[in-house]
């Protein structure tokens, strides 16, 4: 892979993709994991490799890493039988100074339901980087398990929506509202779960669901293409129906009646609404009422800049 710049006769923008390089370079991290060496970034605030985080920033380094396939088959390679995935793992210390074992700790946050496609958006990404369709074909299985998962199991799919569900947290945040029922954040899924629809993992699915039609093309299961694009479909105008309230996507949509008192869960715009648009669940007019209403927000209150992430 040739080394990538950017030129475009404006400093500002030449300088960003240098600068971004060099924020990078401060968290690649080199593991040895059970004699598989792996090559990754980590997040700034952990050691540990999340697939939420390689598959947000895969956005970034697939354009000079000339190794992107390790870390996506380590996610691969630890798949469970069931087909969920790990969050994230990580070879040292985590939680210093209390924890000191170098162990291997591979981590699953009950809560989290968008771990799965995640999985699947960071496969894409490297195959598109790469173009390496023998890779691309062992992997095929991984996200198919994957999916299955997410379709099938009661902790992550609604069957009376036909829609993929969650606890109570904010947006994609990982501990739930729990009533004051736990003293602590809570990570853990229980009998008392507040249940619901959250339009991020929609999306993200649907985006998922839309990519391994891509794949599949691209490796010549027609069928399995056809039947992700009809899915995808289907399941888009099930989600816009249930989850859109006219002006944006409802942070959560009750499976399990929950009433938060001060809280107006009506008005309550998450961080998720632009990926919707990103990620191509809200259609054209959908996108632009939601981008209005970002706006409308803006003028109204005092903040620096229209980031409303609640």
């Amino acid at each position: 892979m040739s080394d990538m710049f950017l030129k475009s006769g404006n400093a500002d923008i030449d300088v960003l993709f240098p600068r971004v390089k060099s924020f990078f370079a401060l968290n690649a991290v080199d593991y040895n994991v059970m004699g598989k060496k792996t090559h990754g970034y980590r997040d700034p605030d952990a050691p540990s490799i999340w697939i939420r985080g390689v598959a947000d920033s895969l956005r970034a380094y697939k354009y000079w890493e000339k190794d992107l396939k390790s870390i996506i088959d380590i996610f691969a390679e630890t798949q469970t039988a069931k087909g969920w995935l790990y969050d994230y793992f990580t070879m040292t210390p985590e939680k210093v100074p209390c924890e000191k074992e170098n162990w291997a700790k591979f981590v699953r946050v009950p809560n989290e339901a968008d771990v799965e496609f995640r999985f699947v958006k960071a496969v894409f990404q490297v195959w598109q980087a790469t173009g390496d369709d023998a890779w691309l074909k062992k992997m095929i299985l991984n996200m198919e398990r994957a999916l299955e998962y997410i379709l099938t199991d009661p902790w992550r799919w609604d069957k009376k929506t036909g829609l993929v569900k969650r606890s109570y947290t904010i947006d994609t945040w990982d501990f739930d509202y729990t009533a004051g029922r736990h003293k602590w954040l809570n990570f853990q899924i229980t009998d008392h779960t507040f249940w619901g629809i959250m339009h991020g993992d929609i999306s993200g699915y649907y985006e998922a669901f839309l990519l391994m039609s891509k794949m599949h093309a691209q490796v010549r299961n027609v069928k399995r293409s056809c039947y992700w694009k009809t899915f995808a479909a289907k399941f888009r105008a099930r989600a816009n129906k249930v989850c859109f309230n006219g002006r944006f996507y409802l942070h959560h949509v009750p499976l399990i009646p929950v009433k938060i008192d001060g809280v107006n869960e009506s008005e309550q715009l998450s961080l998720s609404n632009p990926m919707d648009i990103n990620r191509g669940l809200a259609t054209h007019k959908m996108a632009v009422s939601i981008i209005k209403e970002y706006q409308t927000r803006a003028a109204k209150s005092k903040s620096f800049a229209e980031w409303f992430s609640i």
